[in-house]
């Protein structure tokens, strides 16, 4: 097989291949013997079909397109090692005609990984935002405790329904599809719900109705709703309300905090000091956070990159569907409803993300630019640590999370990537000179669905 680079436009490589006659002729030859040794043809012996024989049980067309695949499968790992290509999306490839008796051409179109110009990292200078705890943190800590230890108890009122309330109903529900037949799928369900956390179309069909109201109603679920067979479905509810509830949060007492925390604190000033030692510890983990980004991103300002479109667009793409889906998920809005919400058009949410896309990708470039030419490497204790915290945020158990990682190779190397980009940032941080800045506690907000920070890698192609 022959092979030459037809075209290069900036990352964009193309290059044919071309099999000679020979070749394809015993490539022909090596499909027909694997069928005969497969095939079950009444009258012969497997690997003892005649050709004629295999070509009128499969068909031509069958055995040609198997040589045509793994003539291109081999042409392509051969063009692989022989180039040295580092690509960053799968290789597209457009095939020749398989004729026996004539040469076949392949040409293969890979989008590889830039070059990039980087920086003296030790001339590099970053910020570490420093966050101060104060008193006043601690007091909320505090109350937050409180208020997550609150009884919810009947309010023994009669008034309607209205956003923000906690109702107690009893409900049944139906998958009611419009041309099809209902069917249960709960039936005299009681349970508390707290109306901003529900979906919005649920929680207005609740507003404005009374206790002992009896009420039916249809919710469209999404496409993309969790549950695949009530994807798309309607779902109707026949509910009753019972009561409007009130939360009544426990006094601030040491009875109260022997009580709730089951003993570990006899004292309200044993757990107040325990908030702040755990306030503190996450102040010191966002302002080495904080250092490290603001490294990552002096590295990426000062590289000299020029950014492929391909990449940009496939990771707008993830950040989009990734948004999009955060808004259902979590807030139980629309993206429209989301851009009214916040006067936003669609023309400036998108261009904000591709933004952020484009920011994005050139910090994993320019890191994995870094770790490749400062050799960063990773121990097998980097990686296990990365598992057990893997396991503790999925809260399954790191032996079964580590077995399962072992048999998927694609998901085990995402784990190795991840555990390399984090040692790239980590050496990057050491390097730089640093000032301080300090900031209230407080003052860190977390990101909501519109936040769209720039990554330390790209969807799908981290530490590649």
């Amino acid at each position: 097989m022959k092979s030459e680079i037809f075209s290069r436009e900036r990352n964009v490589v193309v290059i044919r291949t071309e099999h000679e006659a020979g070749e394809v002729g015993k490539a022909l030859n090596r499909t027909v013997r694997d069928f005969s040794n497969k095939a079950d043809i009444k009258g012969f012996r497997k690997g003892h079909i005649p050709r004629k024989a295999i070509e009128l049980f499969m068909g031509k067309n069958v055995i040609y397109k198997e040589t045509l695949e793994r003539l291109a499968n081999e042409a392509l790992k051969t063009v692989m090692n022989e180039y040295e290509l580092d690509l960053v999306a799968e290789p597209k490839f457009k095939l020749g005609n398989l004729a026996e008796g004539k040469p076949l051409e392949i040409e293969f179109t890979f989008e590889a990984r830039p070059d990039v110009e980087l920086p003296d990292i030790g001339s590099l200078a970053a910020e570490r935002i420093v966050y101060k705890v104060h008193d006043s943190d601690v007091e909320e800590g505090f109350r937050q405790v409180l208020e997550s230890n609150a009884r919810v108890e009947p309010a023994d009122e009669d008034r309607p329904v209205v956003a923000g309330d906690i109702v107690e109903v009893r409900y049944s529900s139906y998958d009611a599809p419009a041309d099809g037949v209902t069917r249960e799928l709960e039936k005299d369900r009681t349970n508390t719900l707290f109306l901003p956390n529900l979906r919005r179309d649920f929680a207005d069909a609740i507003t404005g109705h009374r206790p002992n109201e009896e009420l039916s109603f249809d919710i469209k679920l999404e496409d993309d709703y969790p549950d695949p067979k009530l994807a798309g479905r309607t779902t109707r509810y026949e509910l009753r309300i019972l009561n409007l509830m009130r939360r009544t949060v426990p006094e601030a007492s040491d009875e109260t905090v022997s009580q709730i925390s089951r003993g570990k604190y006899n004292t309200v000033d044993e757990l107040k000091s325990d908030i702040r030692k755990q306030l503190e510890d996450d102040a010191s983990a966002r302002s080495e956070a904080s250092l490290q980004q603001s490294a990552l991103e002096a590295l990426a300002r000062n590289a000299v990159i020029d950014i492929p479109d391909g990449m940009v667009d496939r990771q707008y793409r993830a950040m989009r569907g990734e948004r999009d889906g955060r808004l259902r998920r979590d807030l139980s809005q629309s993206l429209d409803d989301y851009l009214a919400n916040n006067n936003l058009s669609v023309d400036e949410y998108d261009a904000r993300l591709r933004k952020n896309a484009e920011a994005t990708v050139r910090n994993s470039l320019a890191l994995n630019a870094l770790a490749d030419r400062d050799e960063i490497l990773y121990t097998s204790d980097d990686i296990n640590a990365e598992i057990m915290k893997m396991a503790a945020e999925m809260g399954v158990n790191a032996q079964r999370l580590a077995d399962s990682l072992g048999k998927n190779t694609e998901e085990f190397s995402n784990v190795v990537s991840r555990v390399r980009t984090k040692n790239t940032i980590k050496y990057l941080a050491s390097k730089v000179s640093v000032t301080e800045r300090e900031r209230d506690y407080n003052s860190a907000q977390p990101r909501d669905a519109e936040d769209t920070e720039p990554r330390a890698h790209e969807e799908g192609d981290a530490g590649q």
